[in-house]
């Protein structure tokens, strides 16, 4: 049985595109599957859109609350309620392949596995801007395509929108670090990366296959260079609190190597905008991550 779960706030609209997909895939008779929807105190119309559908879907589906604001806790909340022995992970703003289901059965039946990332390709909202080019960028809007070919990893490069695990493994290695992910205005994240790297450091198998598609509906506000540069920054304040106390050689908390590191970004950050334009905004992205992290040391107090 596959359990899948999707984690929402806010987002009436886009969700329900996500369930329409979902109720419109090809799901073979002998395919015993669950949708879990976890609701992490949505302020709007959220328990209506899920109800309407429940009401009129013809599988499984079940609404479930959860109170504690952050998407680590509303992960690890879908996670328990899930009776599957594959757990499937997508978010509220995706529309999946009609054989997505099936594919991910597919994966872990042809392969002794426990887990296995797909492809996330973008339906933009609005025209990709010309400056949004090169890996980094893309990976910032949670997309992935690593080819047409199935391949086993080695690093955490698949994304929590398309990412199925054996249930075995959160049992064995723990559920998702809440002090990482989605909480408020914080795009923390990284919830889905540091899980897949337990799984490799468990020298368990992990795989991607392109064959487990789902599309990734970008909206304009995500297009904005504003949003990149807070994703870029919280990720560093991120950063800075995982570090802990620091004894060794600091300046108000923050090592020196770290801020040796930002001196470089910034002049390399300069610099770029002479030599090559084309690439002066990721070298900005790189500063300002490292701004982040300074900071983020001086304002969690690890003196």
């Amino acid at each position: 049985m596959i359990s899948v779960v999707i984690c929402t706030y806010n987002r009436q609209d886009s969700l329900r595109r996500t369930l329409i997909s979902l109720g419109e895939m090809f799901v073979p008779v002998d395919l015993s599957w669950e949708l879990i929807i976890v609701d992490n105190n949505s302020r709007d119309e959220t328990k209506r859109v899920v109800h309407d559908f429940i009401d009129s879907s013809r599988f499984c589906c079940k609404y479930v609350f959860e109170g504690v604001q952050g998407k680590t806790y509303a992960l690890n909340r879908g996670v328990k309620e899930a009776k599957g022995d594959i757990i499937a992970l997508t978010d509220d703003d995706v529309i999946v392949d009609k054989n997505w289901l099936l594919n991910i059965e597919n994966a872990f039946k042809e392969n002794n596995i426990a887990c296995v990332g797909g492809k996330i390709l973008p339906i933009w909202e609005k025209p990709q801007p010309k400056w949004l080019d090169g890996r980094c960028l893309l990976d910032i809007l949670a997309l992935v395509d690593l080819g047409n070919e199935m391949m086993k990893l080695s690093k955490p490069i698949v994304w929590g929108a398309n990412l199925s695990m054996k249930s075995y493994v959160f049992k064995k290695y723990g559920y998702f670090d809440t002090s990482l992910g989605h909480t408020g205005a914080k795009i923390y994240g990284t919830e889905d990366t540091e899980m897949v790297q337990t799984i490799l450091n468990h020298n368990e198998t992990v795989i991607y296959s392109p064959n487990v598609l789902v599309y990734h509906c970008i909206p304009g506000k995500r297009l904005k260079r504003s949003y990149f540069r807070k994703w870029v920054y919280d990720k560093g304040q991120l950063k800075a609190i995982r570090l802990g106390k620091y004894t060794k050689r600091n300046l108000m908390g923050i090592p020196y190597l770290w801020i040796k590191i930002t001196v470089y970004s910034f002049f390399e950050y300069i610099i770029s905008h002479v030599i090559s334009p084309k690439i002066a905004f990721e070298k900005e992205l790189r500063f300002i991550h490292n701004i982040g992290k300074c900071i983020g040391r001086i304002q969690c107090g690890n003196l």
